[in-house]
């Protein structure tokens, strides 16, 4: 009954049930017939229920009851998806609606059940994945302004995964030759300094994203990272290389969520195939997201603070995020990953604060350097 309640509140229930205490339900939009209906007709305790939201008030205890709990799901729903500047933490919107209890909208047992629904989980440092040390050396390359081809080199040499991928890319159509190459020297020189480069990171970071949940994230890290890369370009005020590890890296939060209760865990996987978007579900089971997770991890792997801070708000970059975190959420949005509720608003702040409009990245696209390394 309170599920149908929940799938219907929004809709008038005079265009449903307009004469006689029977209609069935047509044209409404969301709404699933079989999920909510009784052959095909709206059920007389649900229309209670209904009729009770409504009109305060009204209608018997049981149906009071359900409304209560109603009207405190669908304000705690309103308050998480208040505009980008009004937005709270759950703790915080918690305790705002327990207001409600003073007024009379819903009993304490409500607010408390919800309380307790949404208690956080403590994914202590000791279950953080620990930093590839050839990512280390990547990284320490990237960073270097005086590195060369040769440190190139030296850096794919130490791991054959990587010299691997290397030699795979240069001998593929991308980089078609009638001479195949045999040697990693020869390899890197076709490839170049900055697309060696490249590969060699996203080969060091692979391991991070071995698990078989976690290929999916590892996907949409390489083309976040392609799509980083160019937004930077185009902007002309965040350093490539930088805005490409930041891509690679802003959701491996999700490595540590992996390492989450198994009821917790079974909690978000139901709540994210029924349809809720996933930063919000997980905010809801766990008081925190993939995103404060990996501002930690980051942290920890004592990365600097604009990519630990570009991490944590990349989904809110509103929240003092600085250039690199707007950047993130635009990819995400160009990447069409869906994990938060979507905002214009947020969009064109986004959009403002990497100084670049709609129309300079409508037409940018996951390269073909891109697609090969996510197919690889």
């Amino acid at each position: 009954m309170l599920r149908a309640a929940c799938l219907l509140h929004h809709h008038d229930i005079s265009l449903l049930l307009p004469r006689g205490p029977e209609r069935p339900l047509v044209g409404i939009p969301g709404s699933s017939p079989p999920a909510v209906t009784e052959n095909g007709r709206l059920a007389s305790a649900v229309r209670g229920v209904l009729d009770a939201f409504n009109v305060p008030g009204t209608g018997k205890a049981t149906e009071q009851k359900l409304t209560s709990i109603l009207w405190l799901a669908d304000a705690f729903d309103e308050h998480m998806k208040m505009p980008p500047n009004g937005a709270d933490e759950v703790g915080e919107i918690l305790e705002r609606l327990r207001d409600g209890v003073e007024t009379g909208l819903w009993p304490v047992e409500s607010i408390d059940a919800l309380v307790h629904s949404t208690s956080a989980t403590l994914l202590g440092r000791g279950r953080l994945p620990v930093f590839p040390q050839a990512a280390l050396r990547a990284l320490s390359l990237m960073r270097d302004p005086r590195a060369c081809l040769a440190d190139v080199i030296e850096s794919a040499k130490r791991d054959p995964s990587i010299a691997g991928l290397v030699m795979q890319l240069a001998n593929s159509a991308l980089f078609a030759s009638r001479t195949p190459i045999a040697t990693l020297a020869n390899a890197i020189n076709r490839l170049g300094f900055a697309i060696a480069q490249k590969v060699i990171t996203a080969a060091a970071m692979r391991p991070l994203f071995s698990s078989s949940e976690l290929q999916e994230v590892w996907h949409h890290s390489l083309e976040a990272a392609d799509l980083s890369e160019q937004l930077a370009d185009r902007s002309g005020t965040i350093d490539p290389a930088e805005a490409y590890l930041a891509g690679l890296l802003h959701d491996v939060g999700r490595i540590a969520l992996l390492a989450m209760p198994l009821y917790d865990s079974a909690r978000l996987q139901g709540l994210l195939h029924g349809g809720c978007p996933r930063v919000y579900a997980e905010h809801l089971v766990l008081r925190t997201d993939h995103a404060a997770v990996g501002a930690e991890i980051a942290e920890g792997w004592r990365l600097r603070e604009t990519m630990v801070l570009a991490i944590r708000q990349h989904h809110r970059p509103e929240r003092a995020g600085g250039p690199l975190s707007c950047l993130l959420y635009v990819v995400e949005y160009l990447s069409g990953t869906e994990e938060d509720l979507s905002s214009r608003s947020r969009l064109e702040s986004a959009l403002r604060g990497i100084g670049l409009t709609w129309d300079k990245i409508r037409d940018c696209t996951v390269s073909a350097l891109g697609s090969w390394l996510a197919a690889a």
